[in-house]
């Protein structure tokens, strides 16, 4: 029986520097199956879909500062997971100098240009509650989905992330090179001039995808 009530608590994969912020102790006590590992990208994995990058107000007014917050965004947009951000506690009072409006103008910038959807969070405990919940409505959805039979969107996002693995290809690259091919081996297969074709890819990606696509391993 225990065994069966681990198997459907929802999984959250976390760096293990988040140790210190105690929100993988909470995770497990409020009822998820919490495993550390040493994550290159985001903080929090859930379900193996969506990958959440959390920062404190102080961490996040720093990231800003250091100029480190949008190399994260990269990061995340290059991620096979759906990229979140989780912004906890208040961001316009943590005694560093910075001018509200280059605040907003952030969050701004990361809501509309590199469209990473905020989440925001008053402390840790509720950080918890909502991954938890986001967990929880993640399963739901997939059985849902599943119900209707979505196969086919499902398998398209599949070969997105498969698209997305190859050199400067981001989602909206990837989105255009299926859209314009319309299968994973024409891409695979294609030329440079043909690459070259699809809105978005110019000569220096196309060479570099050919590159990757065809060179040998020896």
């Amino acid at each position: 029986m225990e065994r069966s009530t681990k198997l459907n608590k929802p999984s959250i994969t976390v760096d293990f520097r988040e140790r210190s912020s105690g929100i993988p102790h909470i995770l497990n006590r409020i009822g998820s199956n919490v495993n550390l590992v040493f994550l290159k990208t985001g903080d929090y994995i859930i379900n193996n879909q969506i990958v959440i990058e959390r920062k404190s107000a102080s961490d996040f007014i720093m990231s800003l500062i250091t100029g480190r917050l949008f190399s994260q965004c990269s990061l995340l947009k290059k991620s096979p997971y759906q990229p979140l951000i989780m912004l906890e506690g208040d961001l316009y009072h943590t005694g560093h100098q910075i001018e509200k409006n280059a605040i907003k103008g952030a969050l701004l910038s990361l809501a509309a240009s590199w469209q990473i959807p905020l989440i925001y969070s008053e402390n840790p405990q509720e950080s918890a509650r909502l991954m938890l919940m986001l967990a929880n409505q993640q399963i739901q959805r997939n059985q849902f989905v599943k119900f209707l039979g979505y196969k086919s969107k499902r398998l398209n996002n599949r070969r997105l992330q498969f698209l997305q693995g190859l050199p400067n290809t981001g989602s909206a690259i990837a989105r255009n090179l299926l859209d314009y091919f319309g299968n994973i081996e024409s891409i695979i297969n294609a030329d440079v001039s043909r690459l070259r074709a699809v809105p978005g890819v110019g000569k220096k990606i196309a060479e570099r995808i050919r590159t990757f696509v065809s060179e040998s391993n020896r």
